[in-house]
């Protein structure tokens, strides 16, 4: 067998005919290799080579690592669930591994028991089982508890390990690596983990570059300027983090820098912006549950992404509480109480949590950075956008904003794509507006956020170039936990989610349920869901939910105005206004569909815009919060 074969980038063939004695024999080293290291080798000395080694693996072990990261040995455990192949295996063994490690166990029982623990899992596949995810935890055992083996086990798991990863430089072996945390974990963080752990192997310097290549382009990739995360990453966000972070570990502890320093800021921007997206639990927005002991990855990422601990967004992450999980412990405490924040910092845009990327088709409404605070995620990457709406931290909204459009008794296609075409955001507020435009109806959408006076608006409507009889099904997606209570006289929605309690008001629809409405408010399919019919130009069906203490068991009303221009009413069609009033507390929503000549005015306020949302203070003069211009 030619020495080239057991190089990094050689030509793969089977080994199985070898013993670790002729394997060693085998292996092409760089010229830069420990020559104690490479000479046991040639000669076949196990004890030699595994003495040597355990120098080595002690370079990049990180058991001594970063105050507040998570110990590397269960770091792969973020990733457990990021393919399909079985992962208890492997995932069960580096909880055994960490909790003999963390023992307070003598050294020599300790030793004895980690040794026992991984010969026992290595002849029941080792490395080659278990996927990716177990091949990456294959060599955090090696770097991490390599030291512990005896020789014959040391030197078999780095054998078998190498062959796996060679394997993988090569394309030898195939996985099923579709989503792009997946892909990254393949391409990236395994190649760069390999060319870090077996750095005396011959061709283990272009699979790190390789590996480092990918992970900054990556990172490029999927991010916007200012550290946005495309919303298509969403869903699986927390698995695409885990590999950064991991990989940025890993480097700090063999002395390699991962990034650059364009790449380094990059990454520091993605953290602080996955800590406006985050959840007091640690899981982010919108994401699919498929992360494992998130708030121990996020704190692990914000100690390594070089944010000073008094920045809002790192304060915020290393906040959360501790994962039980990732230890394998039951947790004994009850779950974890979000405190609704008694004071409301000062507005301060250079740190305001919101933000929006017409690239990212995203957008994040937040009041503040506090535990307890408001939020509201759109994603618009698909025909159905995906929101998350969180009341003091608790979900009420979240997932598909689904609509359904009949016109003359016809659906009209729900595959559309949507655009951002209004992004506003200062103290009072945060608002976007959708649009989707594209034959004879173009589709808008809108939601508001108070970032003071805990509220939201949620607008669907449809504007045609003819007359025609439409109807508009509109559905929020209540989130898990969340009870609704219908009022028998009235048509708003109670919404509770645990002690938390909020009403929907469907203001287009008249308020008490003796009026024909031509539309109705229910709780179908798990979701708020406004269905509403017109026959005209334009369909306007805007909900606001409220969700203030202070007005919870306020009297309310809503209602329909009249709008004018030029002194004559204007149909519903062209022009819409609503007054909602919630105790002393009351706000006006205009929208115009179609511009008119001249200003129109309604409810005494005289306005050419497109769109007003406005409150009325004690003065009784109208305030506006938003104001978009035809």
């Amino acid at each position: 067998m030619a020495e080239e074969q057991l190089a990094f980038g050689g030509e793969v063939e089977s080994t199985a005919e070898l013993d670790n004695c002729q394997y060693l024999t085998q292996v092409a080293w760089r010229p830069s290799a420990d020559k104690r290291l490479t000479s046991a080798a040639s000669q076949g000395d196990i004890a030699t080579f595994a003495k040597h080694l355990r120098k080595q693996l002690r370079g990049v072990s990180q058991r001594s690592g970063k105050s507040g990261v998570t110990s590397a040995l269960l770091q792969p455990l973020w990733s457990k669930r990021a393919f399909d192949a079985d992962h208890e295996q492997w995932s069960n063994l580096l909880q055994k591994l960490h909790k003999q490690v963390t023992s307070s166990k003598s050294d020599a029982k300790r030793t004895s028991e980690v040794n026992n623990l991984v010969a026992r899992e290595l002849a029941a596949g080792g490395p080659f089982a278990g996927g990716p995810a177990g091949l990456l935890a294959w060599m955090t055992i090696l770097s991490e508890v390599g030291d512990l083996l005896s020789d014959d086990v040391l030197v078999s798991v780095w054998r078998q390990t190498q062959e796996a990863s060679r394997r993988l430089s090569m394309g030898d072996e195939e996985f099923d690596a579709d989503a792009p945390d997946q892909q990254l974990l393949v391409q990236g963080e395994l190649p760069w983990r390999s060319g870090l752990l077996f750095s005396s192997v011959k061709g283990a310097g272009k699979c790190r570059k390789a590996g480092q290549s990918c992970l900054r382009r990556e990172l490029e990739g999927m991010t916007d300027g200012d550290g946005t995360p495309h919303a298509r990453l969403l869903h699986r966000l927390p698995l695409t983090l885990a590999v950064f972070v991991r990989s940025m570990q890993a480097g700090l502890a063999a002395g390699e820098k991962l990034w650059s320093s364009a790449s380094a800021e990059r990454f520091e921007m993605l953290v602080e912006r996955v800590s406006s997206l985050s959840l007091p639990d640690g899981r982010t927005a919108l994401s699919n549950g498929a992360s494992f002991a998130p708030a121990s990855l996020m704190k692990s990422a914000t100690m390594l992404s070089g944010l000073s601990k008094r920045q809002p967004s790192a304060s915020r992450l290393l906040g959360m509480p501790d994962d039980a999980e990732i230890v394998g412990k039951k947790s004994r405490s009850k779950a974890h109480k979000v405190a609704r924040p008694k004071r409301v910092p000062r507005f301060d845009k250079d740190e305001s949590p919101s933000s929006q990327s017409d690239w990212a088709e995203l957008a994040c409404m937040r009041n503040n950075w506090q535990v307890g605070s408001d939020s509201c995620v759109i994603a618009h990457h698909e025909s159905q956008p995906q929101v998350l709406l969180t009341a003091f931290e608790h979900s009420l909204i979240d997932g598909d904003w689904r609509t359904t459009v009949s016109q003359n008794g016809e659906f009209l296609s729900d595959d559309v794509s949507w655009e951002c075409v209004c992004w506003f955001s200062d103290k009072d507020v945060d608002y976007i507006e959708l649009q989707s435009k594209g034959g004879d109806v173009s589709f808008f959408r809108q939601v508001l956020l108070s970032r003071t006076d805990h509220w939201a608006m949620f607008a669907d409507g449809l504007i045609g170039k003819e007359a025609a009889k439409y109807e508009l099904t509109t559905q929020l997606p209540l989130a898990d936990g969340v009870m609704t209570d219908r009022s028998e006289r009235t048509r708003e929605m109670g919404i509770s989610q645990g002690k938390l309690k909020a009403k929907v008001y469907p203001l287009a629809l008249d308020q008490q349920r003796v009026a024909n409405a031509h539309g109705a408010l229910t709780d179908d399919d798990a979701s708020l869901t406004l269905r509403q019919t017109v026959t005209g130009k334009s369909v306007y069906a805007p909900m606001v939910i409220d969700w203030s203490p202070d007005r919870r068991k306020c009297e309310f009303q809503w209602r329909r105005l009249t709008v004018a221009e030029d002194g004559r009413s204007v149909p519903p069609d062209l022009a819409s206004g609503f007054r909602l009033r919630i105790g002393k507390h009351q706000w006006l929503i205009y929208r115009s569909f179609h511009e008119g000549e001249t200003a129109r005015t309604v409810l005494g306020h005289h306005s050419p815009h497109e769109t007003v949302i406005a409150e009325f203070p004690v003065s009784g003069d109208v305030e506006p919060l938003v104001m978009v211009e035809q």
